[in-house]
């Protein structure tokens, strides 16, 4: 099993061969170095919506080989698109950077992060406002309850510094 992140729902016909695919083990790690990183950069709601959806992306929780996504299908939203997509680049930038590393409990292979960095970049420099789906911000807010970290000011996990999801802290779980 494997998890992918596409750019969009008609990646595999769009001839751009820049979709990462990751091993279950990859995942895990390449979530919770964003994860880290993010928990220490961002500063707006938007910003902190970003890093709560990449926190959901807990296999613990949905299942080995069940959290890949398209990259269209994150909480973007028009009225922030340049600040947050300069963010989500800072994040990689972190993560190539160790930001929060010393809270793992393991060293991540780095041969590993550079690959998937790389190509998760490629795929956020892609992003561009006209390729926002307005209802994949919608209906991600819809489907949180009241107790959703999105609805209850994003509280963080002390001992990692992440935002986390609904299911806890990304890095504690894994």
């Amino acid at each position: 099993m494997s998890n992918m992140i596409c750019f969009n729902h008609k990646s595999d016909n769009d001839g751009m061969k820049d979709d990462l695919n990751m091993s279950n083990g990859g995942t895990s790690m390449f979530v919770n170095i964003l994860c880290l990183s993010g928990g220490r950069l961002a500063e707006t709601e938007s910003q902190k919506r970003f890093m709560v959806f990449l926190a959901e992306k807990n296999q613990n929780v949905r299942g080995l080989g069940n959290v890949g996504f398209y990259i269209v299908d994150m909480p973007w939203d028009r009225n922030y698109f340049d600040e947050d997509k300069t963010f989500m680049l800072k994040v990689i930038d972190g993560a190539r950077h160790k930001h929060g590393w010393e809270t793992l409990g393991y060293e991540p292979n780095e041969e590993f992060v550079a690959e998937y960095l790389d190509k998760f970049q490629k795929l956020v420099e892609r992003m561009t406002a006209e390729d926002i789906l307005e209802e994949s911000l919608t209906e991600w807010l819809s489907k949180a309850d009241e107790n959703d970290p999105v609805r209850c000011g994003f509280p963080k996990c002390k001992i990692h510094d992440t935002y986390i999801s609904i299911h806890g802290c990304q890095v504690c779980m894994d």
